[in-house]
């Protein structure tokens, strides 16, 4: 586990300089803080920041090929590295290190770049090949590990953060206006944006390669939809089990310590117990809690049950941050403005684990794989939700939805907010009506919220829609999920949030294998009537203790809803005060004013709509300057 950094000039003759790719490697040195290494070949430079895993003393990067022409580093983990090191040895290429990494560069000495349908793991690497003249960037199939890359017409530059990228000569911040409407639709940036002009993100399962002044991107993987498993749910939970247990085997694999986060819900739980299926003894868990105030945000209690359960060795705390300092600072790790609370959470337990460990298992990806999400539901509340007239749905009920109130932090209140979510969103298409559910405004709040802001200029990210061969809604609505929010919102701020306090991360419920073979099994093996992740339930009930399959779902997130009521009062206020916005020129001061005083009020609840625009102001001044005007002309 590492951060890469690395350059390409176009003109031939114009060398990478090594200090360059130093003051890069500088910008992330936390993501590495072990070892670094340097690599310049005339306009070709690479550079890394080593967090040593495996093979602690012989895994130094830049690895090499056998014959000395090309030249990998790399970030992340390949977890089937032992098994392919045996198919290397078979085929007699010389090894001289036990890492993952000169595997992988055997891989591809061997096969080339369609060594890539080889590679199980998570990843962002990058190989320069003086036979071919060429340089590879690659992403791995699910997103897990980030890959950042500027362009322009004399050189391309990539990092594993941004903040890197901004320290190479000719590299400005500016802000792209054109991102900021898709920003404020999801609270986030699909890939390929950034909200930085020029910067873009390699996109999953993407590879990136360069040769003389040509750079081609190409899609090297999809996940399959079609071709559904008929085999019996009893079949399924046999092959489940395999696929599993292997997952967590394989990335149990370490030279350090390695613990798990423990939330004590399903995911979290499932894989602590499979680690004691693998005889991890003892188990360290880590979880975190903000007291009784903040009940519906608090799992600490849940946590603590099943860890005495299961005897583990673990870590807990009630957090009581100082909230107001401490966001601006995680703002400028995560390089992105978000409208996730999640990711003061994963901080926070991060630290924590940080004490002790150096590998954290973590439950990302169970909600998107086994369906998990409680929006999901819409695919069953549709069939009975058609039958009403029209006349109450489209005209009566919305009408009633919209003064309902809301509030996060009550468990009645927060369930009537997503009762009103489903029914102000309910006479949509499906797939519109999803794009709701998971959207902070829609396009017309948006076009009166942006000023000079083109209508439908958002769109609905339809060209995976159409790649995808998912027919089924609730596929397609997973697919989205699985290509979107999870990549550049849940697995970037995990991340970003692990690697600021050095820890690695993984993610066992998005082993490839595992992605693959729950998209193929028929959708009421994972949303059955009203029940969410039926097969995911079925596998762990005679496994786990029935309070953990029983428990109420709790959202993994901070009480933002709350603090901005209370300790984060006045950082609103500063941040997204009326002659702030106006000088700007962006927004409409007097929509954001209406919001927060609605909030205050919990009228309704805009956690997500003020932590979006509150976490975009901070970055404006982490990254323009507070002094910067962000307009463009």
């Amino acid at each position: 586990m590492c951060g890469i950094v690395g350059a390409y000039h176009f003109d031939s003759q114009r060398a990478v300089s090594r200090f360059d790719l130093e003051s890069m490697a500088d910008a992330i040195v936390h993501r590495g803080p072990d070892d670094s290494g340097y690599y310049v070949e005339r306009n070709v430079g690479l550079a890394m920041r080593r967090l040593s895993i495996i093979d602690l003393e012989g895994g130094r990067q830049p690895i090499f090929s056998a014959d000395n022409t090309k030249a990998i580093v790399f970030n992340g983990e390949l977890y089937n590295y032992r098994e392919e090191a045996i198919n290397l040895d078979a085929r007699n290429y010389p090894r001289t290190t036990k890492s993952d990494t000169e595997v992988v560069m055997g891989l591809y000495s061997e096969y080339g770049i369609e060594c890539l349908q080889r590679l199980n793991g998570m990843f962002g690497f990058a190989i320069h090949d003086q036979a071919t003249r060429q340089l590879h960037l690659v992403r791995d199939r699910i997103g897990i590990k980030p890959v950042y890359y500027y362009l322009d017409n004399e050189k391309l530059v990539f990092a594993s953060e941004i903040k890197a990228i901004l320290r190479y000569p000719g590299v400005t911040a500016e802000l792209d206006v054109e991102a900021l409407p898709v920003y404020m639709k999801y609270g986030f940036l699909p890939a390929p944006k950034t909200l930085f002009k020029r910067i873009s993100k390699l996109p999953p399962a993407h590879r990136l390669m360069i040769k003389g002044n040509a750079v081609s991107i190409e899609r090297y993987w999809e996940v399959s939809y079609a071709d559904k498993f008929t085999a019996n749910e009893h079949e399924l939970l046999e092959q489940l089990d395999e696929i599993l247990k292997s997952a967590v085997e394989l990335q149990l694999i370490a030279d350090v310590p390695l613990g798990a986060f423990l939330s004590g819900g399903l995911d979290s739980s499932g894989i602590v117990h499979l680690m004691r299926e693998h005889n991890v003894n003892p188990i360290s868990t880590y979880s975190i809690g903000f007291g009784p105030e903040y009940g519906m945000h608090d799992e600490s209690k849940d946590a603590a049950l099943f860890a005495a359960e299961y005897e583990t060795d673990h870590h807990s705390i009630i957090a009581t941050p100082n909230i107001e300092s401490l966001i601006p600072n995680l703002v400028r790790m995560l390089d992105e403005p978000l409208a996730d609370s999640s990711f003061v959470v994963t901080y926070l337990v991060s630290e924590l684990a940080s004490e002790s460990v150096k590998v954290i298992l973590s439950g990302v990806g169970g909600d998107e794989i086994f369906g998990g999400y409680r929006r999901y539901l819409f695919t069953t509340l549709d069939k009975y939700y058609s039958r009403f007239p029209s006349s109450l749905t489209a005209g009566i009920l919305p009408r009633l939805a919209e003064r309902i109130p809301a509030d996060r932090n009550n468990w009645l209140l927060n369930n009537l907010r997503l009762i009103k979510s489903y029914v102000t969103n309910s006479t949509q298409d499906p797939m519109q009506q999803y794009v709701g559910y998971v959207s902070l405004l829609k396009e017309d709040q948006i076009d009166a919220y942006m000023k000079n802001h083109v209508a439908g200029a958002t769109g609905t990210l339809n060209s995976d829609l159409n790649r995808s061969d998912a027919r089924d809604v609730l596929d397609m609505v997973m697919d989205f999920d699985l290509k979107h929010s999870l990549p550049e919102q849940l697995l970037m701020l995990t991340d970003k949030m692990t690697m600021a306090k050095s820890i690695e991360a993984r993610v066992p419920y998005l082993d490839h294998r595992l992605v693959e073979f729950m998209a193929r099994t028929p959708t009421e093996m994972r949303v059955k009537g009203f029940k969410l992740r039926h097969l995911q339930k079925q596998y762990l009930k005679s496994r786990i203790p029935s309070y953990v399959i029983d428990r109420k779902k709790k959202g993994f997130g901070a009480p933002f809803g709350g603090w901005i009521r209370r300790d984060l009062a006045d950082m609103v206020h500063d941040y997204l005060n009326a002659d702030r916005l106006t000088r700007q020129a962006l927004f409409d001061p007097r929509i954001m004013t209406h919001a927060i005083d609605e909030h205050m009020s919990k009228k309704q609840d805009h956690t997500d709509f003020i932590l979006a625009n509150l976490s975009l102001q901070i970055w404006i001044d982490e990254y323009l300057g507070p002094s910067a005007s962000p307009t463009v002309n």
